[in-house]
């Protein structure tokens, strides 16, 4: 009897496997700014995983920018001309991450000004499994542990789905994620939803990405920061540059102040440490 219900199990592993592309929707309440802890923001994130690999990103971004395309779209086709306004894109996640199976590669993707990047990530993630189960929802999960990007994290996975991902870098557990926090619950991913997906949707703006390591980001990251407006009056997307409105003289200096203002507030990412 055993055996049978040891390879209904096996079966029924490699059904979950081999079935078509799933879409994994994950809560993602987070804290930007150490300094006010009362203000925590929310994003609904996907994790959507095909045979070749996963993508994780923000629906909220993702649908507004499908907005935007369409309307961009009609501006060209009526005028010949685009109108990007920028405060219409929803959204705080712009990044997202992508995994290539089956050896886990992973890269960040994420723009500095006009310019989209691919960051290769080799950094290994070092679990250590604990004995404390519990039920979350409706699946099983046991609890494991390990420190990146200059936290302590504890997440929760479930042998249930046999997949071996979850939210943002993380992966490498027997089984899908399905909650993930820091030690100080400043950044918290909770599982809500799993459904199938005929297909994984494209980027809405596919553009041509440079590929550099994460030394490399992040002296990217440090440069953008020390001076914001660099580069701001123009944006390359899909081969077209499209002029962004922005003031002259004091109006600059007052964007370059807003942007610094908003730097300073974002100080509690999800990664705190910086590549040396």
């Amino acid at each position: 009897m055993k055996k049978l219900i040891t390879v209904f199990c096996v079966l029924m592993i490699g059904v979950f496997a081999d079935a078509q592309n799933k879409r994994f929707t994950y809560e993602y309440r987070y804290i930007p700014d150490s300094t006010n802890t009362g203000d925590v923001k929310t994003e609904m994130m996907n994790l959507d995983v095909a045979d070749s690999g996963s993508k994780f990103y923000s629906y909220t971004a993702y649908h507004s920018d499908s907005i935007m395309r369409v309307d961009l779209e009609k501006q060209l086709a009526s005028t010949g001309m685009m109108n990007v306004k920028t405060d219409g894109r929803k959204g705080s996640i712009r990044y997202s991450v992508s995994k290539k199976y089956p050896k886990y590669e992973v890269f960040f993707h994420n723009r500095i000004l006009r310019d989209q990047y691919k960051v290769a990530d080799d950094r290994k993630i070092d679990w250590k499994i604990r004995s404390e189960k519990q039920k979350i929802g409706e699946w099983n999960t046991q609890k494991a542990e390990t420190e990146f990007g200059g936290r302590k994290w504890a997440a929760w996975f479930t042998s249930d789905i046999p997949i071996q991902d979850g939210p943002y870098k993380f992966h490498g557990l027997p089984g899908l994620i399905v909650k993930l926090e820091d030690q100080s619950k400043s950044h918290v991913f909770n599982l809500q939803a799993v459904k199938n997906l005929t297909e994984i949707p494209k980027d809405v703006f596919s553009e041509k990405e440079i590929l550099v390591n994460q030394k490399q980001y992040d002296k990217l990251v440090k440069e953008y920061e020390n001076d914001p407006t660099k580069g701001l009056k123009q944006i390359q997307m899909n081969g077209m540059t499209m002029i962004m409105k922005e003031g002259t003289g004091n109006q600059m200096k007052d964007q370059e102040e807003r942007l610094k203002e908003k730097i300073k507030k974002d100080n509690n990412r999800i990664e705190l440490n910086q590549t040396k």
